[in-house]
């Protein structure tokens, strides 16, 4: 079992496709509803929407009451998907993504569904690509060159170096000391308290009380749930030292022992390392050293064959063998 993260993908707009093909028809078709029902309503005693000055009567108060609440909801709608497509356009412009993922089918249903929001989506897209890209981080690409010139050197038979730590809490050598970011995966118990609504008024307000509390509780529900279930957990910058023996991590003030020969899984991503352990949650380790770590684990757990032979390391094989032919290119011009 894997707890890699897995690479980002579009599935966003799949979801804006289904979401305004569902909402926008529904509140039009319920604004169109309430809004010719108030109508006949108010001409049948002898007054009209479009006439300001009138007073409503009352056998008309709950009809354009839940008229004005549509349109509210409509208003709001309409505001939080604009908003919401300028800032997705602006961030997949500047990451010189391309337009909507370039998934035309869903990006049409967006435009037929919600016009204004692939509007301000166009022009926050327009907006990100005038944007300078974000910087790259220099700190990765050296952290995984020596992750690769380490990885050649143990397997042509090199020593690993060693770190002085004076006062460490082991006495074996230490080969790794390094600022990565710590997290854990495992659930966890969330409460969280339900409210009941009661309401006095028109049936349009005892509605609207009832519906505003189930869709709090609802939230409520939804969110502890999501708040339960397993995810990584524990985030922390913090100190790592690695012995020949075990990856020690300073967490919330104490030191935790991660014992190399429990490890039963061990991943490998553009950013980190996840261990897997038999009788204790994962760990994973994020940062520009975290591929060093993945190297000096292959050596010391499995001996210098598993430089060459371990599925984990192949990320950084393939950095080293695709550096080979330019380097003899450039011998060859010397």
């Amino acid at each position: 079992m894997s707890f890699v993260p897995p690479p980002r993908t579009s599935r966003h707009w799949t979801f804006t496709a289904v979401a305004t093909a569902v909402a926008t028809p529904a509140l039009v078709w319920g604004v169109d509803r309430s809004y010719r029902s108030t109508e006949r309503c108010l001409q049948a005693h002898g007054s009209s929407i479009s006439d300001s000055e009138a007073e409503i009567p009352d056998a008309c108060s709950e009809i354009s009451a839940l008229l004005a609440l549509l349109i509210l909801v409509a208003t709001a709608y309409a505001a939080a998907t604009a908003i919401t497509g300028l800032c997705v356009g602006v961030a997949e412009g500047r990451r010189r993504r391309g337009f909507g993922h370039r998934r035309w089918f869903t990006v049409t249903i967006v435009g037929v569904a919600a016009p204004w929001a692939l509007a301000t989506y166009a022009a926050g897209y327009g907006i990100g690509r005038l944007l300078q890209p974000p910087a790259v981080d220099p700190s990765w690409a050296d952290g995984r060159d020596a992750a690769r010139r380490t990885l050649e050197f143990l397997a042509k038979g090199g020593q690993p170096g060693t770190v002085p730590t004076p006062g460490f809490l082991t006495e074996e050598p230490v080969h790794l000391d390094a600022r990565l970011h710590y997290a854990r995966h495992y659930g966890t118990v969330v409460t969280y308290h339900q409210t009941s609504a009661l309401a006095f008024g028109s049936a349009a307000f005892v509605t609207g009380a009832l519906l505003a509390n189930a869709v709090g509780n609802s939230n409520a529900r939804s969110r502890a749930e999501r708040l339960a279930r397993p995810q990584w957990r524990d985030h922390e910058l913090t100190r790592v030292v690695l012995t020949p023996t075990r990856t020690w991590c300073y967490s919330f003030g104490r030191w935790l022992s991660f014992d190399h020969a429990a490890v039963m899984e061990y991943h490998l991503d553009p950013h980190g390392v996840v261990l897997l352990f038999a009788d204790t949650e994962p760990l994973r380790l994020t940062g520009p050293a975290a591929w060093l770590h993945a190297v000096l684990f292959a050596y010391f757990r499995f001996g210098v064959p598993a430089l060459t032979t371990a599925a984990f390391l192949v990320p950084i094989r393939a950095t080293h063998s695709a550096q080979q032919p330019a380097t003899a290119a450039a011998t060859s011009r010397e």
